[in-house]
């Protein structure tokens, strides 16, 4: 059970919230955890909120890629939840199987595709290295460029955000979820 209620456009929240979720329901058309929990921070919310709908429709990566990246991201904190939720629209969008569970078993990256394990391999070195070594900085470059080296890096963090919030809410990935394979 999550620790706060998702909040709602009611007088049992603060007008901060509820201006927060009126924003967020004028410009997304859902409101799922965590940007629902986003509402708590009142504009920081909303702002947030945008920020990940921009870099998920509007940067450079291909719907497949950003859910790849996505995936990547929410895969290294073990945010069921969320898994759950990209993989079925990152295969909606025509990222392959295998790309999966490469994610999810922490598996070899030699039989994908060239793009699938660049993006994969900089995600596991961003969020579970010290730090992002040359070669994989210079070939997400060569391959995506500056602006797509940072919506890369952008999407990846913000789901950690987003992981993160779900955590401290204690939400819980639903029951018919696609569980994750224990590390």
């Amino acid at each position: 059970m999550p620790r706060l209620p998702i909040p709602s456009d009611t007088d049992a929240f603060s007008d901060e919230t509820r201006a927060a979720i009126r924003h967020i329901q004028q410009t997304r058309t859902t409101m799922p955890p965590p940007s629902s929990y986003l509402t708590y921070a009142g504009k920081t919310g909303g702002l947030l909120s945008d920020l990940v709908e921009h870099l998920r429709f509007h940067s450079t990566l291909s719907d497949a890629e950003t859910e790849l990246a996505v995936c990547t991201a929410v895969r290294s904190a073990n945010a069921a939840y969320i898994w759950n939720a990209h993989v079925k629209l990152g295969l909606k969008a025509g990222a392959r199987e295998e790309a999966f569970h490469a994610i999810d078993t922490y598996g070899p990256l030699d039989d994908l595709t060239a793009d699938e394990a660049l993006i994969i391999g900089f995600g596991r070195e961003l969020l579970e290295a010290p730090k992002v070594c040359d070669d994989t900085f210079n070939a997400v470059k060569a391959r995506y460029g500056e602006k797509g080296l940072m919506e890369l890096t952008a999407v990846m963090s913000v789901y950690i955000m987003n992981a993160a919030i779900l955590r401290v809410m204690d939400h819980p990935a639903p029951a018919d979820a696609r569980p994750l394979t224990p590390r």
